[in-house]
């Protein structure tokens, strides 16, 4: 059974000449032209912020300032045939590249043996792959003791080399350091 409530205002609809609020059909493509703007407004932004990155790392420069000539490559000097000079103050540093437990430990006291007393820490290189031994220097005024270095150790090959040098604060003097990488050809003295 219904039940029946007494009537309202919203029971009586008034006479209104317009029925409905009625809006014109959306103009085709519409949603494109949308679409379009957002992906030129990412692409803006995504340069802007590449060449803002670039300028902050010093890749690029925005204002033209002084530019270097172009630097020349030095060429490496090829180590002369300094006589051996056993330096016993000499800063010595043994890596093992290969994957045997203690041949840089093996390296360090032939080294000591030949007449270097500064304590020699040794590490294991960044690889264990590395073949070929060899003695690094940094300065020319090291090759004698590069040499006495290589000597002690059966002769393996020296080289002048920036590779393992020590970075160090602006005024500082640069720490001269040698470095000897035993690789897999490195036979240690029985």
């Amino acid at each position: 059974m219904a039940e029946s409530f007494p009537p309202d205002r919203f029971d009586e609809v008034p006479d209104l000449k317009r029925v409905g609020a009625h809006r014109a059909p959306a103009p085709k493509g519409r949603g494109w032209i949308a679409f379009l703007v957002a992906v030129v407004a990412t692409l803006v932004l995504v340069g802007v912020g590449t060449f803002a990155l670039f300028g902050l790392n010093d890749r690029i420069d925005f204002f033209g300032g002084s530019q270097s000539p172009s630097a020349t490559p030095t060429p490496t000097p090829t180590p002369t045939e300094a006589a051996p000079v056993v330096d016993p103050a000499a800063s010595i540093l043994v890596l093992n590249g290969t994957p045997t437990a203690g041949l840089a430990a093996s390296a360090a006291a032939a080294i000591t043996a030949a007449g270097f007393t500064q304590q020699i820490p040794t590490s294991d290189a960044s690889t264990e792959d590395v073949t070929a031994s060899g003695v690094y220097y940094q300065d020319p005024s090291q090759e004698g003791v590069a040499r006495a270095i290589a000597n002690a150790l059966g002769g393996i090959p020296i080289q002048i080399t920036d590779t393992y040098a020590i970075p160090v604060e602006e005024g500082e003097a640069p720490v001269l350091r040698i470095v000897v990488v035993v690789g897999a050809d490195y036979q240690p003295a029985a």
